[in-house]
């Protein structure tokens, strides 16, 4: 969880492993608005790219939906735009 201002944010990551719009592994992210307006989405696979957001609490989860063993190192990250 993080807390996030108001503003245009993008996610990316070092290296996904099964490319940026995969539902097998990725990020989902919910926003809680400060001013109570109600969970909205943040980001997930095909819409990591630039999101307006209000100022809140941005939570973050790592899925994956996939069987078997997944070696790899995932680190999403989370830039301001403006």
């Amino acid at each position: 969880m993080v807390h996030v201002d108001a503003g245009t944010y993008t996610m990316d990551a070092t290296d996904w492993p099964l490319g940026s719009d995969s539902w097998l592994i990725g990020v989902q992210a919910k926003l809680i608005p400060d001013d109570g307006s109600g969970q909205t989405d943040g980001f997930a696979p095909r819409s990591y790219g630039p999101r307006t957001l209000k100022a809140g609490t941005l939570t973050l989860n790592i899925f994956i939906n996939t069987t078997g063993e997944v070696d790899k190192t995932f680190t999403p990250r989370l830039y301001k735009i403006d």
